[in-house]
C-alpha cells in the first residue's frame, strides 16, 4: 500500500474554493481583487487566498491523517469542471449530458466544501454540547421526568452523549469526511433541475464571487416567511428554491425547477445580474472579483452602512 496518499503533509495548504475555480474571476494581471470581513482591500493571485493548512485533512485519533479528500476526491472534480468551463461555457457552446452530470457533481461539492457549511457545523455541535451540560446539571428527579416524556422512535438510530460530544471534537476532520454522501445525495437532484446560464450584458458591472459563492436561497418562502426565518429554510426539493454560482464575470448559473428552459445561455438584464451580485454578497465574508473599482465601491458601502448602525 502507498501510504503516501494516507498520510497527511504537515501544514499543507488547502484550498476552501478551488483555485481553478477563482481562475475565471482574474483581472489582466492574473490577480483577483478581494474585499474581506474587516473592510481591507487587497490583490492576490488564486493559489494565494481562501486557503488553510490540512483544511481538508481528516486526522486520525493516534496522530497523522489522510489527503484523500483532497487528492483522490476534489482534485478530479475540480479538474473536470476546468476542462468544461475552458472548452464549452466560456465560449458559451451547448453542455451535454455527460458534461452536465460532471457539473452537477462540481456544484454539490461546492455546496458541500464551503466555509459556511463548516460554520454551521460548529454551531450545530456548540448548541448541542450546551444543551448536553445543561441536561447534566439538572437534579436526577428532573432527568427521569423529561426522560418519560420523550417519545422516539426505539428502532432509529441513535448516538450518546459521549459520542455527540467526541464527534464535536474535530469539526474539521467530521465536515472533510461528510462531503463525498453529502456530493452523492445531492448531486443527482441538481442534475434534474432545470439550468440557465445567465449571461450579463456589455454595460452591466461584473459578476462577483466569494468565500462562499454557491448559494441556496428560496425567494417566495423568504417574502412570506420573512429572510432568515425557519419557514424561509431553503431545501433543493423546494419548487421555487433557486441555486446559484457565479462562473466567470460573465457568467452566472441559476439551477431551479422553474424555468421553462434546460442548459440555455440567455442575456439577463441589468437589475438581475445587480441582484446575483446582491445575493453573492449577503453570503460572503470575503467577496472577490476582477474588477477593482466595483470591489472598492462594495467595501466603502458595506462599511458605511456598518458604522451607521
Amino acid at each position: 500500500m502507498d501510504y503516501n496518499n494516507y498520510m497527511a503533509r504537515a501544514n499543507k495548504g488547502q484550498h476552501k474554493i478551488p483555485r481553478t475555480y477563482l481562475q475565471s474571476f482574474t483581472d489582466s494581471q492574473g490577480k483577483l481583487w478581494i474585499g474581506d470581513k474587516d473592510f481591507k482591500l487587497y490583490s492576490r493571485k488564486p493559489d494565494e487566498i481562501l486557503t488553510e493548512h490540512d483544511y481538508f485533512t481528516i486526522k486520525f485519533p493516534t496522530g497523522g491523517g489522510t489527503l484523500l479528500i483532497e487528492t483522490k476526491y476534489l482534485n478530479d472534480i475540480e479538474g473536470a469542471y476546468a476542462t468544461i468551463f475552458r472548452d464549452k461555457i466560456s465560449k458559451k457552446e451547448l453542455v451535454s449530458n455527460e458534461e452536465k452530470a460532471k457539473l452537477s457533481i462540481f456544484v454539490a461539492s461546492m455546496m458541500a466544501r464551503q466555509p459556511n457549511r463548516r460554520e454551521s457545523l460548529k454551531k450545530f455541535f456548540k448548541d448541542g454540547e450546551e444543551q448536553i451540560t445543561h441536561l447534566i446539571s439538572l437534579p436526577d428527579h428532573i432527568k427521569k421526568r423529561a426522560g418519560s416524556m420523550i417519545l422516539h422512535d426505539k428502532t432509529a438510530p441513535t448516538i450518546s452523549a459521549d459520542e455527540f460530544l467526541r464527534a464535536g471534537k474535530d469539526i474539521s476532520s467530521l465536515h472533510s469526511s461528510l462531503i463525498p454522501n453529502a456530493v452523492e445525495s445531492s448531486a443527482p437532484i441538481i442534475f434534474n433541475m432545470q439550468w440557465v446560464f445567465m449571461v450579463r450584458p456589455n454595460e452591466a458591472n461584473p459578476f462577483i464571487t466569494s468565500d462562499n459563492p454557491c448559494i441556496m436561497v428560496n425567494p417566495v418562502a423568504e417574502n412570506k416567511f420573512g429572510r432568515g426565518t425557519m419557514g424561509a429554510s431553503p431545501g433543493l426539493r423546494q419548487n421555487d428554491v433557486e441555486l446559484t454560482l457565479p462562473l466567470s464575470p460573465d457568467i452566472t448559473l441559476m439551477i431551479g425547477w422553474q424555468s421553462k428552459t434546460n442548459c440555455q445561455y440567455i442575456n439577463i438584464p441589468l437589475e438581475l445580474v445587480d441582484e446575483v451580485n446582491r445575493r453573492t454578497r449577503r453570503h460572503a465574508k470575503t467577496i472577490i472579483g476582477s474588477d477593482k473599482t466595483m470591489i472598492e465601491r462594495i467595501v466603502q458601502r458595506t462599511k458605511a452602512y456598518y458604522q451607521s448602525k
